[in-house]
């Protein structure tokens, strides 16, 4: 996506066919109702009530602190992770692309668990007077859930991303910036770089490899 424009009447494309359930809200899934037995019913009975109402139980869902700041409070949080590789991938829940190559971001922290610190950067908020950054909240959230995770950090840009693509001087998105261990910024992959391509495999994970040694 080269703007925030074309995100936002994506994000509205989507959430009108229902791929982003961008309003909805999720519901959780009820507990099973186990029959109360009879004075008849035997141990045996119980138990295998008990382990199918185990196997049935919904798996409790990943807790994802997603906090609001912007490239400055950003470039204060790689900071504060000097002496680590840190790898920010810039991403939106309206770029297709950025969906598919994230959960690369979730392995290559699990491949690095120490030598790693990886940074989400949702760039979700367009500027648009009735839809402050918490509007796309609920929707980035979902998508972060689904990922299975909570070793990534996670943060929410709340500068519209049309003046935050001029601040840093970036084009287009996905975008992957790679910190070396002595806190500088190492490389960048943008839609610049890999045939208008980013890829985690073909890219940045032998990037990271390098650095990791």
């Amino acid at each position: 996506m080269k703007n925030s424009r074309r995100l936002e009447v994506c994000c509205l494309v989507m959430c009108a066919a229902g791929t982003l359930g961008c309003l909805g809200t999720a519901t959780s899934t009820p507990l099973p109702v186990t029959n109360p037995t009879s004075s008849s019913s035997n141990a045996d009975t119980t138990k295998d009530s008990s382990v199918a109402e185990s196997k049935s139980a919904p798996a409790a869902s990943t807790k994802i602190d997603l906090v609001e700041t912007d490239w400055a409070g950003l470039q204060s949080l790689i900071a504060e992770h000097k002496g680590k590789v840190v790898v920010v991938d810039v991403w939106s829940t309206a770029c297709e692309p950025c969906m598919k190559e994230f959960p690369n971001l979730v392995a290559l922290k699990k491949k690095y668990p120490d030598q790693v610190t990886a940074i989400s950067f949702d760039i979700d908020f367009a500027g648009i007077p009735k839809k402050p950054v918490s509007f796309y909240r609920e929707r980035v959230l979902e998508f972060l859930q689904k990922q299975g995770e909570s070793a990534v950090i996670h943060r929410m840009c709340t500068t519209a991303a049309d003046d935050l693509f001029g601040e840093i001087k970036l084009d287009s998105i996905p975008a992957v910036y790679v910190y070396g261990k002595d806190g500088g910024l190492a490389k960048r992959f943008d839609g610049s770089s890999g045939g208008g391509e980013v890829s985690y495999e073909t890219q940045v994970n032998p990037f990271v490899d390098d650095l990791v040694k």
